[in-house]
């Protein structure tokens, strides 16, 4: 917060933020773009979006990772509680007629999970869910696909990564996260491997790049005609504003560059248009979500507690 005396004009300023904060709420939904992830990048792309029907007000659905198979479809996502300040991971199936399930508990901890980054080695399927709060990267073992999970191993201990996403490239394997402690937002992390069990060894550069635009991971990583890509989120209009691809140019233990080649905006289409945040490859087509603005009772409340307790006194202070 900006330092100073206070003044009508930094007042004002406050009670717009406050006022955006206490009334106007992101809720997000995912669907299934009708195009593959590496259509994303001709920016004049504008598929039909096959939305989930939405939650009830006290939730939202967001970070969709999927697997189809025979033509049957499971995806695994974020389950956000607004009551609860709580994410969970949630797993729904859609049928080859294109028809959603209830979407069912699949992994859960006493603390707050998203973003199931899912990837497949020696015919298991393993999940890497968000575990910022317990200060580690951990890596989950499918025993039934998808509604029960072994936790196989520690990746990062020490570290509360967000958006953990961990793919091969050149004979390694790769994570890149950012640190909920240190640019979340803007800061991208990475480590590399032999194995995708480790060791895991933190990269010389880290953090590689410092980008609110470009940093933190928003999906698949994906080969287009010999290239790799990355996803990532554009958080210079906010957070879940849109997404940015970015082009590897180079990545060794030692060196790291990547190049944005293509935005891609919230869809304007539907409910969800105003935020995008997630391009998860599902074959020929894309898990996306979408975001809009809508109130809801407990999250003003929780942000007036926040306001009350850390913001307000600040103004007052001066500070």
């Amino acid at each position: 917060m900006v330092r100073g005396p206070i003044t009508i004009r930094r007042v004002r300023g406050f009670l717009e933020t406050e006022y955006d904060l206490a009334f106007r709420h992101d809720h997000w939904n995912i669907g299934i773009a009708d195009v593959p992830i590496h259509a994303f990048l001709d920016p004049t792309v504008a598929p039909m979006v096959h939305w989930m029907p939405p939650p009830g007000p006290g939730k939202f659905y967001a970070d969709p990772f999927g697997v189809t198979k025979a033509g049957e479809t499971e995806i695994l996502f974020e389950e956000y509680d607004f009551r609860s300040d709580k994410g969970v991971i949630s797993s729904v199936h859609e049928n080859a007629d294109g028809r959603f399930s209830q979407p069912r508990p699949a992994i859960e901890f006493p603390f707050h999970t998203a973003y199931p980054y899912l990837i497949e080695r020696d015919d298991s399927l393993f999940c890497i869910p968000e575990t910022a709060k317990g200060k580690e990267v951990a890596i989950f073992r499918a025993d039934e696909f998808p509604l029960r999970w072994t936790k196989a191993a520690v990746l990062v201990p020490g570290v509360a990564g967000l958006d953990s996403t961990v793919f091969e490239h050149d004979g390694r394997f790769w994570l890149f996260c950012t640190d909920q402690n240190d640019g979340p937002i803007s800061k991208l992390r990475v480590w590399y491997a032999p194995d995708l069990f480790g060791p895991w060894t933190a990269h010389p550069l880290n953090p590689v790049k410092t980008d609110a635009a470009s940093a933190r991971p928003a999906g698949t990583p994906f080969r287009f005609r010999g290239e790799l890509y990355r996803p990532s989120q554009d958080c210079t209009n906010g957070y879940g504003g849109g997404v940015t691809i970015n082009r590897v140019v180079r990545l060794t233990p030692t060196d790291f560059c990547e190049e944005a080649v293509a935005k891609v905006g919230p869809f304007g289409h539907g409910p969800s248009g105003s935020g995008i945040h997630t391009l998860s490859a599902l074959g020929d087509r894309t898990l996306v979500d979408g975001k809009w603005s809508a109130f809801n009772p407990s999250e003003m409340a929780r942000r007036m507690r926040e306001a009350v307790d850390d913001r307000w006194p600040l103004l007052l202070r001066g500070r």
